[in-house]
């Protein structure tokens, strides 16, 4: 998802009009849009023949396949964000928005630029597909005689799957954010005076944009397969661990993924527009107790306001990196396009490194949340209270071997290697080890909660500083000594 995301940043960044950039003539948009799509279709193809073959060799799960598969995954995802910054430079911008026709449908130029990205991204899953289909098997064969086999989707699923939950994921709310202010540009902005039309186009994008946040859960839903979880014993417990945790909700629903997925989720800002995902393949595979821990773990994350302080991070990141970027380029004697590309390169570095180690910290704090609720009592009657943090809530040591059960089995059903890294969310192997090593005390003083409330208080501290690094520079250190 991060890498699409950065995709439509490249796109929404280069359509900008670059006072010094090179304006390449438009036919080269057909060779750089085929060049492009042939080396992604060879990157995949070379990536998966690598796999299959170490699945032959029997090393597919070992800790150097491991990191030779992730080294090469990265690699393939820095060429489709960085070959579609070639291909839009490489004359294919220069089609789009010379087009009358084009620029005057919102939305419309952003998606034809995308779209030589979402067809890389097909073909690649589509080459990929044998790759998936070795791990899952692999991990069948590794998991011993007495475990279950792993579902394992059909070509037609794969695609669809990762299209619905890597693409749509986030063009959906994305696209709609961008509607919303090429509407307001293209429509009301020739109404108004020059002044006045770029202060309500502001304005409007913001409001829009707040509000299509809010309201992107209700459609997440809808393009993800999902249905209400049944009224049963299950259903009774977690609305009672929600009630414990005066945790609102919408509605708690399963999330069919054709017995693929075990994972659960917990998405929304509001209560009213808050959901509670719980796969098909963790209601068939674990008991009561382990859907409740893994349901605990993602509770914790709304109770620790992980999402808020995620956007958080994203725009003191962005407003950082932007006003390095364009004084770096004002000291180098570079032109916009210099600051575009820097910016790029430095949001690219904030991403991978600060917010892969925040976003492991959160997860750290939503598992010892897991494990005081998993040796809790999650019946209907038990009384609500104010479980602000799971210094509030007691640690046991069965609450420990239920979670660190879960977490194991989570991993297993969905054919990952307990030491294999995660960028968001660590080694199942490194958590587990968290939560059975002494740094994990119950009470409110423990490790994890006062380097969480350090990590809130520095992103608060960090997007001051952008926004006043970005008024001293509009105001002062502007080329013209001035605002624009």
């Amino acid at each position: 998802m991060i890498v699409v995301l950065l995709s439509l940043v490249v796109v929404l960044t280069l359509l900008e009009p670059l006072s010094s950039a090179p304006a390449l003539p438009a036919w080269w948009a057909g060779p750089a849009v085929a060049a492009y799509l042939v080396l992604a279709a060879g990157i995949a193809a070379g990536h998966t023949a690598w796999t299959v073959r170490t699945a032959a060799d029997g090393a597919l799960l070992s800790r150097r396949a491991l990191k030779r598969r992730h080294l090469a995954g990265l690699g393939g995802q820095v060429y489709l964000v960085g070959g579609l910054a070639g291909v839009l430079l490489a004359g294919y911008r220069t089609a789009i928005m010379t087009c009358p026709t084009v620029t005057a449908v919102p939305l419309l130029p952003v998606l034809l630029a995308w779209a030589p990205f979402v067809a890389a991204l097909l073909i690649t899953w589509v080459l990929e597909y044998p790759l998936y289909r070795a791990v899952r098997l692999r991990s069948t064969a590794l998991a011993g005689a007495g475990a279950p086999a792993l579902r394992v989707w059909t070509l037609r699923e794969f695609v669809a799957y990762n299209l619905r939950h890597h693409v749509l994921f986030v063009a959906v709310p994305v696209g709609l954010i961008i509607f919303i202010g090429d509407a307001l540009h293209l429509w009301l902005g020739p109404l108004l005076p020059e002044a006045v039309a770029d202060v309500v186009v502001l304005a409007g994008s913001l409001v829009g944009t707040g509000a299509v946040f809010v309201i992107a859960p209700a459609m997440i839903v809808r393009i993800w397969r999902t249905s209400p979880l049944p009224p049963d014993r299950l259903r009774e417990e977690l609305e009672g661990l929600c009630r414990r945790l005066r945790l609102r909700y919408r509605d708690i629903l399963i999330w069919h993924s054709g017995g693929a997925i075990a994972n659960a989720a917990m998405m929304g800002l509001i209560g009213p527009i808050r959901y509670v995902l719980i796969s098909d393949a963790l209601l068939d595979n674990l008991d009561r107790r382990c859907v409740r821990a893994i349901f605990a773990h993602e509770a914790g994350h709304i109770r620790h306001h992980h999402i808020f302080y995620s956007v958080l991070f994203g725009l003191a990141a962005a407003g950082l990196c932007g006003a390095v970027a364009q004084q770096a380029a004002v000291w180098m004697g570079g032109g916009d396009e210099a600051a575009t590309g820097l910016m790029v390169v430095l949001l690219a570095a904030a991403w991978a490194g600060g917010f892969g180690w925040i976003s492991r910290r959160f997860e750290r704090q939503s598992d010892v949340m897991g494990v005081c609720l998993a040796g809790e009592d999650a019946s209907p009657q038990a009384p609500p209270q104010d479980a602000s943090g799971p210094g509030d809530l007691a640690v046991s040591p069965e609450g420990v071997a239920v979670f660190c059960h879960a977490l194991h089995r989570v991993a297993q059903l969905n054919g990952i290697s307990p030491v294999q890294r995660n960028w968001r969310h660590g080694s199942v192997a490194s958590r587990i080890a968290y939560l059975m090593s002494p740094r994990a005390p119950d009470g409110p003083g423990q490790a994890i909660d006062r380097q969480v409330r350090l990590i809130k208080v520095a992103l608060w501290l960090a997007l001051g500083v952008a926004a006043a690094a970005n008024v001293v520079q509009y105001f002062w250190l502007s080329p013209s000594g001035g605002p624009a």
